[in-house]
């Protein structure tokens, strides 16, 4: 089996070396070493709006000296898996800063970009103008620390057959039931309390972390979903899974890019 380590040198000053491995099946093996077929093209997409409440502006807010979309679309420039880089958005200001980190810019309509609007009728809306797109590679530009190689894991996942890829994230937490009812009692969901396992001994369970979202054309037109059809996912590790809502989010995704991000020079 093929085991890849792709290992980066992280930010200037010495905070050690980030192990990504990413191990293939046999099947997907045959299919990317052997050359099956002609690849799939693939369009990448972020979604930025100029709306957000919980930190306005936060799309183009400088993080670390750069625009938080700004990381983003750098990782994705220099993965190299992407035939062109849309930014959707309806704001001017967003639409600049997108141009001037290599991206093309969608004009999203004004009704899709509402609070209440659905981001999959943004995403749909997007396919539908564009007929060229085979594949598209969604990504969160609220997860600033998606690096180029877990784009290229997504990429070579969807080369070698499958029909979406999602990132996620490996948590070792125990999950209880909630109580809604004032005599009910809670019950664990996941784990035995008489047989509780060591964190060493329990291998965790794998949650969408939202960094990224790869489906084929068909999966959105046919079946209305951007998960379906064969499905697989690629890890990330713990320390790169964030995601900016609030502005308290923001204070720690700032904190493990300066650590962890991509750094293009």
């Amino acid at each position: 089996m093929i085991t890849r380590l792709i290992t980066y040198s992280l930010f200037t000053h010495s905070v050690g070396t980030l192990l990504l491995r990413y191990k293939m099946s046999a099947e997907e093996e045959a299919s990317v070493a052997g050359g099956s077929g002609p690849k799939s093209k693939i369009t990448g997409l972020v979604m930025a709006r100029g709306g957000s409440k919980g930190i306005p502006g936060k799309n183009i807010k400088l993080m670390c000296g750069k625009p938080l979309i700004g990381w983003i679309l750098d990782s994705a420039r220099a993965s190299g898996v992407f035939d062109e880089v849309y930014v959707s958005t309806e704001c001017d200001k967003i639409a600049e800063v997108a141009k001037q980190h290599g991206a093309l810019v969608h004009i999203r309509p004004s009704e899709l970009a509402r609070d209440t609007s659905s981001a999959y009728d943004a995403i749909k809306q997007f396919i539908d103008t564009h007929p060229e797109v085979e594949v598209c590679g969604l990504m969160q530009c609220t997860t600033p620390t998606t690096h180029p190689d877990h784009i290229r894991m997504a990429a070579e996942k969807i080369w070698s057959g499958y029909d979406s890829v999602f990132s996620v994230v490996r948590l070792h937490m125990f999950r209880w039931s909630e109580i809604k009812q004032k005599a009910a009692a809670t019950m664990p969901q996941n784990l035995d309390p008489k047989n509780r396992p060591r964190r060493q001994d329990w291998d965790g369970e794998l949650y969408e972390n939202g960094a990224f979202y790869f489906f084929t054309r068909d999966l959105v037109c046919n079946d209305g979903v951007l998960q379906g059809g064969r499905c697989s996912y690629v890890e990330m590790a713990e320390e790169l899974s964030c995601d900016i809502d609030l502005p308290s989010d923001w204070d720690i995704a700032e904190q493990r890019v300066q650590k962890y991000g991509f750094k293009t020079t």
